[in-house]
């Protein structure tokens, strides 16, 4: 009789202490912060999207040329890059 009342206040006494972590878990993870939908709308100083695209203008001129130097910069540049990878050994 005296070990089975041993057995009843141990499983007694580690329930409590499972609680009680429990609940000490809880309280540590709570939120800081209320949730998004409980907070008020920010103010809203945007502009509407056509007023904003209607800023935008366009470039009409012609009469660009390619600058010939860039362009040769950027075929070795190419032409390097195409090395380094190595399409004839399969990688990449």
């Amino acid at each position: 009789m005296m070990r089975m009342t041993f057995y009843i206040l141990v499983s007694v006494a580690g329930l409590t202490v499972c609680g009680l972590l429990v609940l000490r878990h809880a309280c540590r993870t709570t939120p800081l912060m209320p949730p998004i939908s409980d907070l008020p709308a920010p103010p809203r100083h945007l502009q509407p999207v056509d007023r904003w695209q209607g800023g935008i203008e366009v470039d009409t001129r012609t009469d660009y040329q390619p600058d010939p130097a860039a362009t040769k910069r950027l075929m070795e540049k190419l032409r390097q890059e195409e090395l380094r990878q190595r399409p004839l050994e399969g990688r990449n």
